[in-house]
């Protein structure tokens, strides 16, 4: 199962089934291990920004990174294709709550890899 969701919605280490892994710029450090940053979903910087300060609307986010993906797809596919039916993994990015990408990665992930039980919180 792929769990998508705040690194602060996180169960304790100890109760964690999987690695966890980020889909944002940074992560906070008292969340624990990190096995690997996914960067091929990461959004820009300048977008996020642009967004936090109200400078974007949530449309506009959303339309920028499906532009995004879309550049990235050669490395997005290969990430896809190697998930496998076994996998057990959290990816996380900042936000407690509200829109954020890890909604779309989770429509990215249920669209292309219908097989894939995903979780977003």
């Amino acid at each position: 199962m792929i769990k998508i969701c705040s690194f602060f919605h996180l169960p304790i280490e100890e109760e964690r089934i999987g690695p966890v892994y980020s889909i944002a710029n940074t992560h906070p450090r008292q969340i624990g291990h990190v096995s690997a940053r996914i960067s091929c979903l990461m959004p820009d910087w300048h977008t996020v920004q642009d967004f936090r300060n109200h400078q974007i609307s949530e449309e506009d986010f959303t339309n920028a990174y499906r532009t995004l993906i879309v550049r990235r797809w050669s490395h997005v596919k290969q990430w896809l294709d190697q998930l496998s039916l076994d996998d057990e993994m959290y990816l996380c990015c900042w936000e407690k709550e509200g829109f954020c990408h890890r909604y779309l990665v989770a429509k990215l992930v249920k669209h292309f890899r219908p097989d894939l039980e995903v979780r977003v919180t």
